[in-house]
This record gives structure tokens, sequence and C-alpha cells, in this order.
């Protein structure tokens, strides 16, 4: 129950930005429910997805984790993502929001266009899985990079206290 509350309550936080976001990914996964063949035979093409899943999963991982940390030697800086910032901007600190944005989007498409077509036509849609769980890897891949980027050498997390 107080997960609930502390859901509802982080909504209750959005600004306009992080309420226009949430109506733009509903509108995108509406619009994407238009797309989908309801009548088109998916099973044959199922084990194939399965190996793309995995494959796009360590594509989309390995790359926030190498691109942040090649930028971060670089000298670029990088903040965790916020729901309420804009996701198109040319900060590189800020950069990671778009990431977070593609990756609810992604994931609400993907499990939205999987149950459709799970009730409608009792089959599984491989390609609509494979949008869940890009989006799940990119979330993955975003906590990830930031953990990494946060640790110094020694393991320990930097702060003002150990930094020196």
């Amino acid at each position: 129950m107080a997960t609930i509350t502390n859901h509802t309550q982080r909504m209750k936080n959005w600004n306009k930005i992080g309420k226009i976001k949430s109506l733009v990914i509903l509108i995108l996964c509406i619009l994407s429910l238009t797309l989908v063949d309801f009548s088109g035979k998916t099973e044959f093409k199922n084990d194939f997805y399965i190996g793309i899943i995995i494959l796009i999963f360590l594509f989309f991982v390995a790359f926030l984790l190498l691109i942040t940390k090649f930028l971060s030697l670089l000298g670029f800086k990088f903040k965790r993502p916020n729901w309420n910032e804009n996701p198109i901007t040319f900060k590189f600190s800020k950069s990671l929001n778009f990431f977070h944005f593609m990756a609810f989007w992604f994931i609400s498409s993907g499990f939205i266009n999987t149950l459709f077509v799970g009730i409608f036509n009792q089959q599984f849609d491989g390609e609509s899985a494979n949008l869940f769980f890009a989006g799940i890897s990119l979330l993955i891949g975003i906590k990830l990079s930031l953990k990494w980027l946060n640790k110094s050498g020694n393991g320990k997390e930097k702060t003002v206290a150990n930094n020196a």
C-alpha cells in the first residue's frame, strides 16, 4: 500500500513537461495499436524474435555503458534522468533524459501491443515483446552507466567527503 501512495505522490509532482510526455506516450501507444496486424500469423517468427531480444538487450546495455564512459573520459558529466525535464536537449549532462523517455515509450507500447495481440489472437507477438525488452534494457543501461560513472577506482561512491 505504501508503494501505491508513493507512486501517486510522484505523479502529483509532475510538471507540465512530465504531463506532456505521458500524453505523448499514450498517443503513440494508441497509434501503434492501429499498426498491429491482428490477423497475421506470428508463430513462425517468434523464435527469431527471441534471439533478437537477447541481442538488442545486450547491445543497448553495452552501448549506454560504453558511450557514457567514453564521453565521461572526455570530460562530460551525466545527470540522473528526471521525468519532469525535456527529453530533447542539447546538453550532454541531460542527454540520458532522451533514452529515459524512449525506454518508457518502448515499455508501454510493447506491453500494450503484446497484451492486445495475446487477448485477441491468443498468440505471442515477438515484435511487441522486442519493444518491451528494448525499453527494459535502456533503463538497465541508464542505471548501470550512472552507477559505473559514480564509482571511483576503489569501489566507493564519489561524494564530497571521500572525493579528496
